[in-house]
């Protein structure tokens, strides 16, 4: 059983609400990083139910649209110092996996009584906010779309070819072995991941090799060539072509500037 509406202090600058609806919270400031677990439950028990985890500010809460009034909701609340560290988990919403909505629903309505209730609940609070905060570090958190076009084990999916990216971009990886490794045809990869990311497999893949080539130009004194190669790119005149497009300087300028100057990103 809940015991709702609940505010509870976890941290100075770090509270929690928990609710059975989607409202978010009542704060003046607009600016407020928030962290809101949803829950929407049909039926009984967890069976069926639809758990989303939202990262914004107070006003991007605002503008989503309301819960159920049934839904469960915990919604972590960040100032001062704790604003800057919710921020770094991102924006927009995400799919809690089964383990996260285990935990809110644990947190929510812990199973323990008496005197030691309150504590283990701002303990689990605090438990599942490391644990998203966490998953928001390692890329683990796999984005809620609204698109009828990609189900959430394709968005899992899609999250595993951009590891893969990350993971493997200065090797000479192909469309149709991302494709294959992720587990999706190329037209769902192709698609997905303009739809989700905002860019071409092409462009992130290039996105992670020009990034690793600017930090090594400005950490190291290898050559250009070695640097570039490195990277993943096999042509030094290609990768000098890439290079200049991103960064609106050829590499060896880029190296003499130190890659201060401001990015003319393509």
């Amino acid at each position: 059983m809940i015991d709702a509406p609940l505010h509870l202090t976890l941290e100075p600058g770090l509270r929690v609400m928990i609710g059975r609806d989607g409202q978010p919270p009542l704060i003046d400031a607009a600016d407020v990083r928030v962290m809101r677990c949803t829950l929407d439950w049909q039926g009984s028990g967890r069976r069926g139910a639809r758990a989303i985890l939202s990262l914004g500010t107070v006003a991007d809460m605002v503008r989503m649209p309301d819960r159920s009034a049934t839904s469960l909701t915990l919604t972590f609340v960040g100032e001062g110092p704790f604003q800057g560290i919710l921020a770094e988990a991102g924006d927009g919403d995400f799919y809690m996996g089964d383990s996260l909505a285990a935990l809110a629903t644990t947190a929510a309505a812990p199973a323990i009584q008496g005197a030691a209730r309150d504590m283990y609940r701002r303990a689990k609070c605090q438990e599942l906010l490391c644990e998203i905060l966490e998953a928001a570090e390692r890329g683990e958190l796999v984005p809620h779309t609204l698109s009828a076009s990609l189900s959430r084990a394709e968005m899992e999916r899609l999250m595993t070819a951009r590891r893969l990216i990350a993971d493997r971009f200065d090797e000479k990886l192909t469309l149709d072995q991302i494709a294959r490794t992720a587990g999706l045809n190329r037209t769902k990869l192709t698609q997905g991941f303009r739809e989700v990311f905002g860019q071409s497999v092409a462009d992130c893949l290039a996105e992670q090799r020009l990034s690793r080539a600017a930090r090594d130009l400005t950490s190291s004194d290898r050559p250009v060539a070695v640097v570039g190669y490195d990277a993943g790119y096999l042509n030094n005149a290609s990768f000098a072509r890439a290079f200049t497009r991103r960064y609106g300087l050829c590499p060896s300028d880029y190296r003499r500037a130190g890659g201060q100057l401001a990015l003319n990103a393509a």
